[in-house]
């Protein structure tokens, strides 16, 4: 009865909320004594989006090459001067604009990939990956502006990211388990332990996954990268006090450990690419992936495991030694978030977060970003209430919403970085719930985007302590989102 009460009664209240939100209550009251003309565009498909863009970055002439993450196309120009940047910023579609690393940036959001689907009719006879034979234009955008530290960030970036979605698919079937033993599942049963085992070996082989898309990132043989990491792991699961030739291997766990192969794989390339120009075309496909083996795995065994130990040894050091500081750390990773986002420098934390997930299964750094998206959506939805221009109320609400549901693209690009003070209010919420999440130890057991679904990552363990924490830091961030840019304010255009 009672909670049938409490859904009664808070039934107006989100009703009332989301009336707000998308612009279903009275538009007959005007701002500012000029009466607004309602314009409706109509939201383009997809395939349109994708035509609109091409025109605008100049064509598909001006394009060498095209590729996506998980919310941006990324292309390499070869003029710059022909962007009609103005242009693309006017489509709803476009939250923001980066140019950075040789790379012409345009963040989408969550459809980015069906859009970059639709992308290839309008350019034709473009590169979608960086090929071996890359055009001159191309490769010269990217070595003029890439720095050493940008190549192989980028090259751990993008190894990486393919391999997030078996994580979060992990993470969450382990936070069912855990609701469902707090409802009297066994936690020793036949059932928990089929899907237990389930999850974990998402963790176990993601040295797999990750060799495999780091291959195909340097253009070399995926399947001889995956056979070679997947030998190590079942060796060393099952065996110990091994030698070759009479030589000790080194002891190394290569269970989740993902510094290996990020090693390997580029050698791998390296001597992919030398057998292919110097062994004789009728041999190349009989010897060159035997000899790609042989050669690679005694590196694994005696040179990159150990290196990758010791490597990996120092990234879960180092998250030790941030967590000793929690509230201060915490504080100073949450406030920045939405600052590395925009420069896309957040990828930089992606390899220390699944080394930490990986190996303790569980991550503290990737709680900077549950402060810092709530404050983002509690900033955005403050402009939504306080805003004149009923134009930027709409954009603040729909945006606020976005962002607790799905993605903070729309409320970081469309709302808070064009407003300036409600970034500042954000990123100075995000400080304040980093500080309580560094103090508390609050800690994830997958990653991914924090939103109001994925507070389930938080779910772990044996009891929900950690998962109520988490969901009343995400409420602390999302007031003093709101309480801050409200104190600020902002000027609308």
């Amino acid at each position: 009865m009672k909670d049938r009460n409490v859904i009664l009664w808070s039934g107006p209240f989100f009703f009332g909320f989301w009336q707000k939100a998308y612009g279903f209550a009275d538009k007959s009251r005007d701002t500012g004594n000029v009466k607004r003309k309602r314009r409706i565009r109509r939201i383009m498909t997809h395939k349109e989006l994708a035509k609109t863009i091409v025109e605008k970055i100049g064509g598909s002439e001006n394009v060498t090459l095209y590729t996506h993450c998980i919310t941006r196309l990324r292309f390499i120009l070869k003029d710059k001067s022909k962007v009609d940047e103005d242009g693309l910023r006017e489509l709803k579609e476009v939250m923001g604009i980066v140019d950075r690393g040789g790379q012409y940036q345009i963040v989408i959001g969550s459809d980015v990939e069906r859009v970059f689907n639709e992308l290839a009719p309008f350019l034709p006879n473009v590169e979608q990956d960086n090929p071996e034979g890359e055009k001159e234009e191309a490769k010269e955008s990217t070595e003029e502006k890439k720095s050493p530290l940008q190549t192989v960030m980028s090259y751990v970036s993008a190894s990486i990211a393919p391999t997030i979605t078996v994580i979060v698919a992990a993470g969450l079937i382990n936070a069912v388990l855990a609701i469902a033993v707090q409802f009297g599942l066994d936690n020793q049963g036949s059932t928990y332990t089929v899907w237990n085992s389930f999850a974990q070996l998402a963790f176990s082989y993601l040295p797999v996954w990750l060799a495999f898309s780091a291959a195909k990132y340097l253009k070399t043989d995926g399947y001889v990268a995956a056979f070679i990491t997947a030998a190590t792991i079942t060796l060393f699961s099952s065996a110990k006090n091994m030698s070759v030739f009479g030589i000790s291997i080194p002891e190394v766990n290569y269970s989740g450990a993902i510094v290996p192969v990020l090693l390997m794989v580029p050698v791998l390339a390296v001597l992919d690419k030398f057998l292919t120009n110097h062994l004789h075309k009728n041999l190349v496909y009989m010897f060159k992936p035997l000899i790609c083996a042989a050669v690679m795995l005694p590196l694994v065994l005696f040179v990159f495991g150990p290196i990758g130990a010791f490597v990996g040894t120092l990234l879960v050091d180092a998250c030790i030694a941030l967590m000793k500081v929690g509230p201060i750390s915490m504080a100073i990773l949450a406030a920045l978030h939405p600052i590395t986002v925009i420069f896309g420098m957040h990828s930089l934390f992606t390899p220390i977060l699944v080394n930490e997930l990986t190996t303790s299964g569980m991550t503290h750094v990737l709680c900077r970003a549950l402060a810092a998206n709530f404050a983002m959506a509690g900033a955005a939805v403050a402009v939504g209430v306080k805003a004149k221009k009923v134009s930027t109320k709409s954009v603040g609400f729909s945006a606020g919403v976005t962002a607790l549901l799905a993605a903070t693209e729309p409320a970081l690009y469309g709302v808070l970085l064009p407003l300036k003070r409600p970034l500042i209010a954000a990123c100075g919420a995000a400080g304040v719930a980093g500080a309580v999440i560094g103090l508390l130890g609050i800690h994830a057991y997958s990653m991914g985007s924090f939103n109001l679904f994925t507070l389930s990552f938080t779910i772990g363990g044996d009891a929900m302590t950690n998962f109520y924490m988490a969901c009343g830091c995400a409420a602390l961030a999302f007031v003093l989102g709101f309480a801050f840019t409200w104190l600020l304010g902002f000027k609308e255009d």
